[in-house]
């Protein structure tokens, strides 16, 4: 059982960063992925391959070999199964999310591959199509009262679209091989590239939103932005911790870094700056304060934990700064 003893310590260790700390803590991570990349401790050689190269949108931020999403539905012959994806673990699975870059034109047929594949129900956009006057992602979606787009085999007509602050809903009608989908896209529209919103209740509104559209894990949330990691991975971090305090799930020795660190051996620089990293560390503040608040009510004085301290699930992590800067095993 989780405490409120117990959580009171994990809420002032995340909300005490501090300017220093953020810092510091956030070069360690820079550290650990140039050492990944150098020592090609997370390999990227499908994404090097020559036939790849076309269909990534920056050359420095490729998927890693062994978390990446492998397209098996083929609508043509010269289709691979590659696309500049990642599958990122959350609470009940190791497929919770999926990390991508914003579609490229000759890659939102292989963006529909994919969601449909994985018979995806929410789809989270946190770029806008253009951003400082650059191109940042492919629309791969009509908006509200637009005609209907057509990517290969795959209709998309939009139903509905509902605006919210700093972001909108779309309901998205997904058509191919004479089936018909409904798949819910919020698309968050006030979050600056390599920066963070000047608010992020609208960010914990929209997550909060979108868990009640998908409430578990038993299919991914296709997340992305334009490179598929700084904001892809600051929501991810946000609605993983979210959904561990429902749970209540959260490990004793909890904290912001090492849930960043097992992100970025996952997907390629995820949470990409210090300001993200404290926007997560921010965030994940606020809702253990929220949840501290609800176990002070006189008629809630504990949730539960469902992890025991023998689970296999129960996450170890070092405490120290010289194991901090110690990559995790390489993958299987």
């Amino acid at each position: 059982m989780v405490h409120l003893s117990e959580l009171a310590p994990l809420f002032f260790r995340v909300e005490g960063g501090g300017e220093d700390n953020f810092g510091s803590d956030f070069m360690r991570l820079r550290r650990l992925s140039t050492k990944y990349r150098t020592e090609k401790i997370y390999p990227t050689n499908i994404g090097e391959r020559e036939e790849n190269v076309k269909k990534n949108r920056y050359k420095d931020i490729l998927p890693f070999d062994h978390s990446r999403v492998k397209l098996t539905l083929k609508t043509t012959n010269q289709d691979t199964d590659y696309i500049n994806a990642n599958f990122i673990k959350g609470v009940d699975g190791p497929h919770a999310y999926i990390a991508t870059q914003g579609p490229l034109p000759n890659t939102v047929i292989d963006f529909w591959r994919m969601n449909w594949e994985h018979k995806t129900a929410v789809i989270v956009m946190a770029c806008r199509e253009f951003e400082m006057g650059r191109k940042k992602c492919e629309r791969y979606f009509p908006r509200l009262h637009e005609e209907p787009l057509t990517f290969g085999p795959f209709k998309i007509s939009c139903e509905s679209e509902q605006s919210r602050t700093d972001y909108c809903i779309r309901i998205l009608m997904v058509q191919y091989n004479n089936e018909t989908r409904r798949i819910t896209q919020f698309h968050y529209t006030n979050w600056p590239d390599h920066d963070v919103p000047s608010s992020f209740d609208s960010i914990l509104d929209m997550i909060g939103l979108m868990r009640e559209y998908q409430e578990n894990d038993d299919v991914p949330i296709c997340i992305h932005c334009s490179a598929g990691c700084g904001r892809t991975g600051a929501i991810c971090a946000i609605d993983y911790t979210w959904n561990l305090l429902k749970a209540g799930r959260i490990p004793e020795d909890f904290n912001v870094y090492n849930l960043i660190q097992e992100m970025r051996t996952q997907r390629h620089s995820a949470v990409q700056t210090k300001e993200q990293y404290e926007l997560v560390h921010k965030a994940i503040s606020q809702l253990f304060e929220k949840q501290l608040q609800i176990l002070e009510s006189p008629t809630n004085s504990q949730i539960h934990d469902g992890m025991s301290e023998s689970s296999p699930d129960k996450a170890s992590h070092p405490s120290d700064d010289e194991r901090w800067d110690t990559p995790p095993p390489k993958p299987p």
